[in-house]
C-alpha cells in the first residue's frame, strides 16, 4: 500500500468517527450515503404505468396519457420524476431549498439521473429552471442549478445556466389554483439573447426540483421551443400526483 492510500484509508476512518454519516431523511446515522431502510419505505417511489408524456402515475394500467395531458398537450415533450411530492418527502426538498442544505444535492441528482439517464445521455443541453435575482439573493443560490449540474456532470453533458432567464418577478405559488398558476408564470421567462443561437434544434434536459401543476416548466419549455430547441425532456426530484382514474 503506498503513502497516498495509506493517508485516504486514515482519512476516512477519522471521518467516520467525527463527521459521521446522516441518513438524509432523518438524520439518523448510517453507514453509506443515503436514506436509511425506515425513511426509504416511507419514500413513494415513481414507476410504471404513468403518463407517457407528464409522468403522473396511474393506479391501474388503463391508459397511454393522463387526463391532464389529454386535455391539453404541454409544450415539453416528456417528463420524468423520482417520486411522489408528499408530506415525508416535502421535509427533505425544504431543507435542500430553503435551509443551506446542499450536501443533499449529489443524492438527489444521482436519483434524478437515474429516472432520466437515457435522456440525460441524449440530451444537447442541461437547462436549469431560474430563479428571479431577487430571490437568488435571498435564498443565496438556486436548487434546480446545483441539480442541473450535477446531472450534466453524471452524464458528461453541456450545462448552460445562462440560457433560461426569469425575466419577471411572480407571487408565491404556494397554494394557489392549477389555472392561477399557469397565468402567474406566463411571460415571466425568457432566452438571454448572447444565448439564442445555442438552443437551435437542440435536445434540451430541463432540471427543477418539483413538478406542482406543471406551469413552470411548461411556460419554460414553450419559451425553449419558441426561440429553436427540438426538443425539451422535463427531469425533476418530486411530482404532486394527481389521481385521474378515480
Amino acid at each position: 500500500m503506498n503513502i497516498s492510500n495509506k493517508i485516504k484509508n486514515l482519512w476516512n476512518a477519522v471521518s467516520d468517527v467525527f463527521f459521521p454519516l446522516k441518513c438524509e431523511g432523518c438524520d439518523g446515522f448510517v453507514e453509506s450515503v443515503g436514506l436509511c431502510t425506515e425513511c426509504w419505505n416511507k419514500i413513494m417511489w415513481i414507476s410504471d404505468p404513468k403518463c407517457s408524456i407528464c409522468g403522473n402515475p396511474f393506479e391501474l394500467d388503463i391508459a397511454e396519457i393522463c387526463g391532464s395531458c389529454a386535455l391539453q398537450k404541454p409544450f415539453f415533450d416528456k417528463a420524468v420524476s423520482v417520486f411522489h411530492y408528499d408530506d415525508y418527502s416535502k421535509g427533505m426538498i425544504l431543507r435542500f431549498k430553503h435551509m443551506d442544505s446542499i450536501y443533499l444535492c449529489p443524492q438527489f441528482a444521482r436519483w434524478m439521473y437515474r429516472v432520466g439517464e437515457k435522456y440525460v445521455k441524449e440530451a444537447d443541453l442541461i437547462i436549469p429552471v431560474p430563479i428571479h435575482f431577487r430571490k437568488l439573493l435571498k435564498r443565496k443560490y438556486n436548487q434546480s442549478e446545483l441539480l442541473a449540474r450535477e446531472i450534466a456532470l453524471l452524464g458528461g453533458a453541456s450545462y448552460e445556466p445562462r440560457i433560461l432567464q426569469k425575466s419577471k418577478r411572480t407571487p408565491q405559488q404556494e397554494g394557489l389554483t392549477r389555472k392561477r398558476r399557469q397565468q402567474n408564470v406566463i411571460g415571466s421567462f425568457g432566452v438571454a439573447k448572447d444565448y439564442v443561437h445555442l438552443l437551435a434544434q437542440k435536445k434540451v434536459v430541463l432540471v427543477d426540483d418539483v413538478y406542482t401543476t406543471g406551469a413552470t416548466v411548461n411556460e419554460c419549455s414553450r419559451v425553449l421551443k419558441k426561440h429553436g430547441a427540438a426538443a425539451v425532456t422535463v427531469v425533476t426530484l418530486a411530482k404532486v400526483v394527481l389521481y385521474w382514474n378515480r
